[in-house]
């Protein structure tokens, strides 16, 4: 398994900008973690990009415990909300969170642990729960076994060809399915992860880039859109042989303009397709037929397979990195598999002569906003919640639009949106119509809604 790492020794595991962990270094901060329990536990990981949630990560998986991957910037009301519904033995944390006032909690060093003894009912097969709806916040998490896990670094690591060599950068949050992934995948070929929390806007994120000698940069579309604007064509990185985008749909001109960039500086673009639900990775553009096929998702994994289902063109994937299920409460973790081994993604799709997929739009209403796949009703639903009065959600996965009926609205409705989503501003907008524009059985006309 990935998170059994003894065997690759000296060779370097986790570089940050502080610190530098050989494999052998590694494990033994993860047995730091006295995760000691006769029964299945939950744990939750409250962090990203640190050393010390990686460690513990491994240490838990390692003890067959189930871990949660939590954001540190989610809503405290919501932390707690779901602290209380799933009732983890241990939870781990970097920050000092005593605000949150958890009844019920002892805290040693950087663990919090339960006081109280109860016996969970946890499947022997359950590994990671992640969020829906990575850092919006949400009580729904996908439940993750350890061989869906496993399936999926493996086939990450096959068709991206990783190997011992390789150093990725990984800025992305570890409790972000796309995050994980290159953690994992990692992991499994004994690789080095480079792991950050800046951004690629900032010039020291480009000095850890170039001091390390990254040879993999990974991105959602948003991540492209800044690399575009520090531009990223014009910078000396001869180490850098690999670039992976996923978590949303990338423009067809930034496609164009990094495949060709890829092409002509001896370097690989993949573009690839997934969800949390899939631990996440689905389907890939193998990078040399990238220009060719431009607005594809591309072609299964390894491992995988695609379908269309032949009345709705809803988009099926089959594999062994198909989740359990989902969980709502404590009593869903002692669920088996529900799903297995199938998909369906809620998406429409179409295929071509070669088999290479393209997705032509949703069958539910979910917009993808900075690689975070956003509920639009959910929104509304929080929001008409909060305000008390009727709001109407719209967009695609450039923006999310908010409209109100009420100029008095508009302040806090933008409030609400950045607290509970960590949007950044631009990724949003809030429209003020005199009447929004509903059916004759009063519910709302998201087709008008949309012209308007």
């Amino acid at each position: 398994m990935f998170f059994n790492i003894q065997h690759y020794g000296e060779q370097q595991a986790i570089i940050t900008n502080e610190r530098q962990l050989t494999y052998i270094e590694l494990q033994q901060l993860a047995d730091c973690y006295q995760f000691t329990s006769k029964d299945k536990e939950l744990i939750v990981l409250l962090g990203d990009n640190e050393i010390e949630i990686v460690a513990a990560y491994i240490a838990a998986l390692q003890a067959r415990h189930a871990v949660m991957l939590l954001s540190p910037t989610l809503n405290r009301e919501l932390l707690t909300q779901i602290i209380s519904n799933y009732k983890p033995r241990w939870i781990v944390s970097m920050n000092s969170r005593d605000e949150l006032q958890l009844q019920g909690y002892v805290q040693r060093n950087k663990v919090l642990e339960r006081q109280e003894d109860m016996k969970a009912d946890i499947h022997p097969e359950l590994a990671v729960l992640l969020s829906t709806s990575g850092t919006t916040g949400s009580h729904k998490f996908v439940r993750l076994s350890y061989r869906n896990l496993q399936a999926n670094a493996q086939s990450i690591a096959e068709y991206l060809e990783l190997n011992q060599t390789e150093r990725a950068i990984l800025n992305l949050p570890l409790s972000y399915s796309y995050g994980l992934s290159i953690l994992n995948s990692h992991l499994q070929v004994g690789a080095s992860v480079l792991l950050t929390g800046e951004s690629v806007i900032a010039k020291s994120f480009w000095s850890f880039v170039q001091e390390q000698k990254a040879t993999s940069l990974p991105g959602v579309p948003f991540t492209y859109q800044m690399l575009q604007r520090v531009g990223l064509m014009k910078m000396d990185l001869p180490h850098l042989k690999t670039l992976t985008q996923a978590g949303g749909r990338l423009d067809q001109r930034l496609v164009q303009l990094f495949g060709e960039y890829a092409r002509d500086n001896n370097k690989r673009f993949y573009v690839m397709y997934g969800q949390t639900e899939a631990a996440p990775r689905i389907s890939y553009v193998p990078c040399e037929r990238l220009l060719e096929k431009p607005t594809t998702i591309g072609i299964a994994i390894p491992g995988g397979k695609l379908a269309l289902d032949q009345e709705t063109n809803e988009l099926i994937y089959y594999g062994e990195n198909v989740m359990l299920g989902y969980a709502e409460s404590l009593d869903d973790l002692a669920k088996g598999d529900v799903c297995n081994g199938v998909l369906r993604t809620g998406d429409v799709a179409l295929v071509d002569e070669d088999g290479y997929y393209t997705i032509t739009g949703r069958m539910k209403r979910f917009v993808k906003l900075f690689g975070l796949r956003i509920n639009l009703d959910e929104v509304e639903r929080k929001l008409e919640a909060l305000l008390a009065q009727p709001v109407a959600c719209t967009g695609n996965d450039d923006k999310l639009i908010v409209v109100t009926e009420s100029e008095m609205l508009v302040d806090g409705i933008k409030q609400h949106v950045q607290e509970l989503y960590k949007l950044h501003p631009s990724a949003f907008r809030v429209k003020v119509l005199e009447q929004i524009p509903r059916f004759a059985n009063g519910k709302t006309n998201y087709s008008a809604l949309k012209d308007e």
